[in-house]
């Protein structure tokens, strides 16, 4: 009786221990990807970059790509009903595993005991980057609606190790190879669009500082209108130039050239009509005298800012030269009114 209890006992023990190592199994990497030596071409323009260098890139339209994918065994276990899962949303996929050929987005290979015991044959899949379309954009106000828009979308080469039941889909997933391929498709017109809309929002920010519209565009872009995004944005552009104050410098110089023009005015009066007694009429009108020279310094600087604005592309800051232009002319009409009073105070008793 003890020696039954005893068998049964062993028979558990080991029957334990082959559902344990199952178990173990299930749960441990069977292959591994090499990233070192993996690399992918670009076919349309020859040029060839690792496949750690690949990963997050950006990948034109139309592009056809072949990726050179190596992957080995571990040292643990692999149960036989273990098949490896090929996944791409490429255009025209063609895998190569071995000797056979698929053209499918998704295929299941390296079936049986016979294929897990030779090496893993290098797996080579060849197709064309999608276009980059994105669906179920959101739209402010029309979120039950299923629109398409344009933008940049993820692109993928994944392979996979579990069991199936069927032969043509995975039934559990004992294993994801990382890291998985991912890179993004886009196009030429979409990276110009891009470009110019963070010029001309970066030139806006200069002048009208961040805004809620400038965030706006932005997200325009980013869920699918490229297009209308950089157009707005060369809009806001334009606008912020408009909408641009003078430059303080120019308030600043305006003020002194007033105050200069006013005061010696008063000057004039003051003296004239019997005040200030006892003032050194000769040195207020010397004082005068360099105080339109002054006013001559001053309103050259007008010239400086007139000529800058001419140069500008915008009709408004070129509008803004002219005016600047006539502005110094009168200035310096004023200068010689002021000179003209300096020289009547040399006549004042």
């Amino acid at each position: 009786m003890i020696e039954r209890r005893v068998f049964l006992l062993a028979l558990l023990c080991c029957t334990l221990f082959v559902v344990a190592t199952g178990l173990a199994a299930a749960q441990q990497d069977v292959l591994k990807l090499d990233e070192g030596t993996s690399y992918v071409l670009n076919l349309e323009t020859g040029s060839k970059q690792t496949y750690a260098g690949f990963l997050g890139s950006k990948q034109f339209e139309g592009d056809r790509l072949e990726f050179n994918i190596y992957v080995s065994k571990t040292g643990n276990p692999i149960l036989d009903d273990y098949v490896l899962e090929l996944r791409t949303n490429l255009d025209n996929p063609e895998w190569k595993f071995g000797d056979e050929i698929y053209h499918a987005a998704n295929v299941l290979v390296w079936k049986g005991k016979d294929a897990h015991d030779a090496l893993v044959p290098k797996i080579v899949l060849s197709g064309d980057v999608p276009k980059p379309i994105r669906t179920n954009i959101k739209e402010p106000g029309f979120e039950s609606y299923d629109i398409r828009g344009i933008g940049e979308i993820g692109v993928y080469v994944e392979l996979t190790v579990g069991t199936t039941k069927d032969g043509a889909t995975l039934a559990t997933i004992i294993q994801k190879l990382e890291p998985a391929m991912t890179f993004s498709s886009t196009t030429e017109e979409i990276q110009d669009a891009e470009s110019e809309l963070a010029r001309n929002l970066e030139d806006a920010r200069g002048k009208l500082g961040e805004t809620d519209l400038a965030e706006d565009i932005r997200r325009l872009a980013e869920e699918g209108h490229p297009g209308w995004a950089s157009q707005l944005s060369e809009h806001y552009k334009e606008l912020s130039v408009q909408a641009e104050p003078p430059p303080l410098t120019l308030y600043v110089l305006l003020a002194v050239l007033l105050g200069l023009i006013v005061g010696a005015a008063f000057v004039y009066v003051y003296v004239s009509r019997g005040g200030g007694k006892g003032v050194d009429v000769s040195q207020i009108s010397t004082e005068l005298q360099d105080t339109s020279g002054r006013l001559e310094e001053k309103s050259g600087s007008l010239t400086a800012i007139s000529t800058k604005f001419a140069r500008s592309e915008d009709d408004e800051k070129r509008s803004a030269a002219r005016d600047l232009l006539k502005l110094r002319a009168s200035l310096n009409e004023l200068s010689n009114e002021i000179r003209t009073i300096a020289d009547r105070l040399k006549g004042v008793r």
